[in-house]
């Protein structure tokens, strides 16, 4: 019962980390007022988080102030929970207010329970006593017990019981109801957001580098964080000297690279954060990968140790300190293995010294090494 909430909670929160933050297109389908900049969403989405044991499981009582614990935190949970499902519809502009919740069943239900035995255990309006209500000790922990004394009822006792089950039940049908309502509106936005992207994809080659990157600013602006010099203007001057040296080229080459993946990649994410949930049979997880029966060994002649077995040079280490470690010193060190493992690689050791004499000029810098990347096919870090 949990687990299925649990996972539409966690389609909302992705949507919203990869989607709503990132892109002004989504941000401007929703209320993203500034209360909802601030962490106001990552409260709630923490709330329910830390709420769900408590409504989900119920615990064993071993005495009479146990269960009022317990039943007064599942009660106060659930009415919290209601809250932030208004809040939640309000921000995704879900057209539901607080005067349709009240008509559904599973919302009203569980509140009045909660107004009674809990938020108004004494009820007045304007002065006139209405009701008062008081936990009872007869039931186990399986259904919450009170008694009660109400003007309808010309203030005559009443036993009331609800079974915990029913309770969470309506409660778990509520949040599966409008979850669904915020996921189906959250995929509106999100098919409008694929939809800009393939039309983005198509224009790629057709209009010009300044016209594309107009584009990004105002559509798909996350592609200007995936590098160190990806920001509009920069990217601008490396373009006007891409003739001058390969340096230049090759940045505006992995810029186009990395747009066209990132346009892919945020397409197909987008589309499958809507399919169903997988539901795996273990019959199929447990069943070993290989035949332990059927695996052959071979003697590789003349290698006596692992030690023996020749490894490949790789670069990563180096390059990675290269690309933060901005200062002399650092470079110096750094740059200075990397030149010894490529002394037979002029354009590496032509880089590096580009690198070097430039090591405070964001461009230069960053296009140089860029281009040992690319030579040494490291350019996927």
């Amino acid at each position: 019962m949990e687990e299925d909430v649990k996972y539409k909670l966690d389609q909302i929160a992705n949507v919203w980390n990869h989607f709503i933050l990132e892109y002004d297109f989504c941000t401007h389908k929703i209320n993203f007022t500034p209360e909802v900049r601030t962490n106001y969403f990552g409260d709630i989405l923490g709330y329910f988080q830390d709420t769900f044991d408590i409504i989900f499981d119920n615990r064993a009582s071993k005495s009479y102030s146990d269960k009022f614990s317990n039943q007064i935190s599942l009660l106060q949970s659930i009415y919290v929970q209601q809250d932030f499902i208004e809040e939640l519809l309000i921000i995704f502009k879900c057209g539901i207010d607080k005067g349709i919740l009240k008509k559904d069943s599973n919302y009203s239900i569980n509140r009045e329970i909660r107004n009674e035995l809990v938020g108004h255990p004494i009820r007045k309006i304007k002065g006139k006593f209405i009701s008062s209500c008081l936990f009872g000790y007869n039931g186990g922990s399986d259904k919450i017990v009170y008694l009660r004394y109400h003007k309808d009822n010309n203030y005559e006792f009443e036993s009331m019981e609800f079974a915990v089950y029913d309770i969470i039940l309506r409660h778990k049908l509520f949040l599966d109801k409008y979850f669904n309502r915020i996921l189906n509106k959250l995929k509106s936005i999100l098919l409008s957001f694929v939809k800009k992207i393939e039309n983005l994809e198509a224009l790629i080659g057709t209009i010009s580098f300044n016209e594309i990157l107009n584009i990004l600013s105002a559509f798909y602006e996350s592609i200007f964080k995936y590098d160190f010099i990806y920001d509009k203007e920069s990217l601008l001057k490396i373009y006007a000297r891409r003739d001058e040296h390969s340096r230049y080229q090759n940045l505006i080459d992995k810029f186009y690279s990395d747009l066209k993946s990132s346009l892919k990649e945020k397409k197909e994410y987008a589309i499958t954060l809507f399919e169903p949930k997988k539901v795996f049979d273990l019959s199929e997880t447990e069943r070993p990968l290989f035949d332990i029966n059927k695996i052959e060994f071979t003697y590789v002649s003349g290698k006596t140790s692992l030690e023996d077995i020749e490894r490949p040079v790789t670069y990563h280490y180096e390059l990675g300190k290269i690309a933060t470690k901005r200062n002399p010193m650092d470079f110096n060190h750094f740059g200075g293995c990397l030149k010894r493992k490529c002394a037979d690689n002029q354009i590496v050791i032509n880089e590096l010294e580009h690198m070097e004499l430039n090591i405070y000029d964001e461009i230069e810098y960053y296009c140089a090494y860029r281009l040992i990347c690319s030579e040494l096919k490291e350019d996927d870090d």
